[in-house]
């Protein structure tokens, strides 16, 4: 029987209901598991680590789930047989070993759900071995001090290990501890947000603040001026993350790990775990399971039941380089919430709605704005970051001029070929030749309540200066560019789903602004739009390659083209928005802002009210 009848059906309000959807998901994984218990074995992609280490990632990633499950008082049919690992892991005469740990190991990251696993389920997980058996394991994750890993969240999988060894008398290593607690300390840059080597992006909520949460659930009395730091920072950091969902749910697609899905409200679950009512318990409840409901919608497991690579639908082009076939149950690091009882204000509490304002917020750590649309969307405007290193796909990812919940992002499979692209909320770059640049490393930026500011350079001689502003359901974007070269330009707006894959296909309809100067793409299910303010470029309708939006698998992208000659400085203004029709409503409240640009005095009006774009 499909996963999908025992998720489809369930309504996810209480706690059972939350513990049968997860043990329907760990019920597909119990013929998978590896003869003595240590692995997961249910694909056959790579990652950069090796298929080893691969097996013992899959096996670890359910502890996020099993833990808090059996924690809670629920069973798992396939619980014995998995907790058999941590006799035949660590064991190194045994076939299914998992290995020494290394420098930057992968294994090092997968120890965390174990340790979680030490803390909650102690009798079920270190009680019940013998004393060779605990000798084998306290050893093994005791080997992680010392190592040397990336100056990132990892610090926090070394706490996570101390802390459960030190939880069950074994040897750990203090001082270790403490200078990783440390480090990570010092990657807060303030606000509630942190930074390493990676940009503002979900790390904060479902790694760093989450460990941050179950260190001070266990050391809360004994560090009490750390943890109080954390219990600050996490409330300070929850009044701007609930602006990344919609009201029904879902969040807005953005850098990388996208395929760990449903973990981007574990916050939320390590948050009423450690019992800090961040917002209303009943706030708290309904992100959390309104999430779950949008996630279970999707096609998100394999006609096997389990759970994929990918976003809201299977494939690899969207992936990490550490992305493995287990890596997408990191996603069970929301089912923490099944470790607090029936009678937790969480539990108790009616759910309630999304306290966010229609207006745009303006969030000055991560350089963005959010933008809560009458379409029931949410795009978040970004004045661009960039990993200090080349992750897959980090210009889409990262440095799109804008991100929705409804539309998703569109990454790259090359740069030859515009259609190759992810030419969805990006302006593009090429001398003719038939490779396209967009927006990738932002040389300067800059961000407020009404605009935000990039200076980039897709060519070393080619200067570009961008200023997005929110208006409405829309948003304005002006680019200033300064060629050193002839180059041709292509905006694009947001991508719309092509085909919805079940009914016959349906007409894409391109309306042609009365000018020649716009684009609406309009489909059964909505439309998306593009606009030249200063009546300068020509439109076209792309249809990117399949499989590069993480939304849906086919996309329509309306576009603008343009040229800058060498020597010129151009100015280009366009206004974007797109809708999604909900529950049959023919037509959506998109009506077009009144928008007015003047290049000679830097400004631009929206409905009226004048905003002076920023100059350095």
């Amino acid at each position: 029987m499909s996963i999908y009848h025992f998720l489809g059906d369930n309504p996810l309000k209480t706690r059972d209901d939350v513990a049968a959807s997860l043990i329907a998901i760990l019920d597909q994984c119990t013929g998978h598991l590896t003869p003595g218990g240590g692995g997961l074995s249910i694909g056959s992609s790579s990652a950069h680590y090796s298929g080893h280490i691969a097996l013992f990632e899959g096996w670890s990633r359910l502890l996020w789930g099993v833990a808090p499950l059996r924690h809670g008082g629920y069973v798992w049919k396939g619980e014995e047989h998995h907790a058999h690992g941590f006799v035949t892991g660590p064991d190194p005469l045994n076939a299914e070993y998992w290995g020494a740990v290394q420098d930057y190991d992968q294994r090092i990251v997968e120890m965390a759900a174990m340790s979680l696993a030490l803390l909650l389920c102690r009798n079920e997980y270190w009680d019940s071995l013998t004393d060779s058996q605990r000798r084998n394991l306290s050893s093994w994750l005791y080997s992680v001090n010392g190592k040397a890993i990336g100056g990132n969240n990892w610090h926090y999988f070394r706490v996570l290990v101390n802390l459960a060894l030190q939880s069950l008398g074994e040897p750990y290593d203090q001082t270790q501890m403490e200078a990783d607690l440390d480090f990570i300390d010092g990657l807060y840059v303030g606000d509630g947000w942190y930074r390493d080597d990676v940009p503002f992006d979900y790390y904060n909520p479902f790694a760093i603040h989450f460990y941050s949460l179950i260190y001070y659930v266990y050391m809360k009395e004994r560090d009490g001026i750390r943890c109080e730091r954390y219990r600050e920072r996490v409330i300070r950091f929850a009044e701007q993350y609930i602006t990344y969902y919609t009201a029904e749910g879902q969040s807005i697609p953005f850098g990388r790990s996208q395929t760990y899905r449903f973990a981007v409200v574990s916050f939320f679950s390590a948050c009423a775990f450690a019992g800090i009512e961040v917002l209303p318990w009943g706030v708290l409840k309904g992100l959390v399971l309104r999430n779950l409901r949008w996630w279970f919608s999707k096609p998100v497991f394999d006609n096997a039941g389990l759970m994929t690579v990918g976003y809201a639908y299977p494939t690899l082009i969207v992936a990490d380089e550490y992305n493995a076939p287990g890596s997408p149950y990191w996603a069970l690091k929301t089912y923490l919430v099944l470790a607090l009882g029936d009678d937790h204000p969480f539990w108790k509490s009616e759910e309630l709605d999304l306290p966010v304002s229609p207006m745009a917020t303006h969030l000055p750590v991560p350089k963005v704005l959010m933008c809560h649309t009458r379409q029931k969307d949410v795009v978040m405007l970004s004045a661009g970051q960039y990993p200090a290193f080349e992750l897959n796909h980090a210009a889409e990812k990262y440095s799109k001029f804008a991100y929705s919940a409804d539309f998703g992002f569109s990454v790259s499979i090359g740069s030859f070929g515009f259609d190759k692209t992810g030419c969805d909320s990006m302006l593009f770059f090429s001398e003719g030749d038939g490779y396209w640049r967009p927006r990738r490393k932002v040389e300067y930026s800059l961000s407020m309540d009404a605009q935000l500011y990039s200076r980039w350079a897709p060519f070393p001689d080619v200067m570009v200066r961008t200023w997005l502003l929110p208006a409405g359901d829309w948003h304005v974007r002006i680019h200033a560019v300064s060629a050193g070269r002839d180059v041709v330009m292509k905006e694009g707006g947001f991508g719309i789903m092509r085909y919805d894959g079940i009914q016959p296909d349906a007409g894409c309809e391109q309306m042609l602004f009365a000018n020649g100067h716009g684009l609406e793409v309009r489909l059964p299910w909505g439309l998306s739009v593009v606009e030249d303010l200063l009546g300068v470029r020509t439109v076209e309708c792309v249809k990117p390659r399949p499989n590069l939006n993480l939304m849906f698998s086919t996309s329509v992208v309306p576009v603008l083209d343009s040229a800058c000659r060498r020597g010129e400085t151009v100015v280009l203004a366009t206004l974007v928005g797109a809708g999604l029709y909900r529950e049959g409503v023919p037509s959506i409240a998109m009506t077009k802002p009144d928008v007015r640009v003047d290049i000679a005095k830097s400004c631009v009006e929206i409905n009226g009210k004048q905003v002076a774009l920023f100059a350095e």
